[in-house]
């Protein structure tokens, strides 16, 4: 019974419609290089966030950008 109430559940989310991308705008790729112990500190607090370290770094500056 477990098993196909999961099923059921798969194939309704399989089936329903995408969800449209709020911002539309491309994505712009650039490297930073950041020093060592700045690199250290956003890994530590992206691990307690259970982030990784880019959607981390991405987090804090949208806070800072959306002043």
């Amino acid at each position: 019974m477990v098993f196909e109430d999961k099923m059921d559940q798969l194939k309704t989310s399989m089936n329903s419609k995408p969800v449209a991308n709020e911002n539309t705008a491309p994505r712009i790729s650039k490297s930073y290089t950041l020093k060592q112990d700045i690199a250290n500190e956003l890994a530590s607090r992206a691990k307690e966030k259970e982030l990784t370290a880019s959607r981390y770094l991405e987090q804090l500056l949208k806070k800072e950008f959306d002043k």
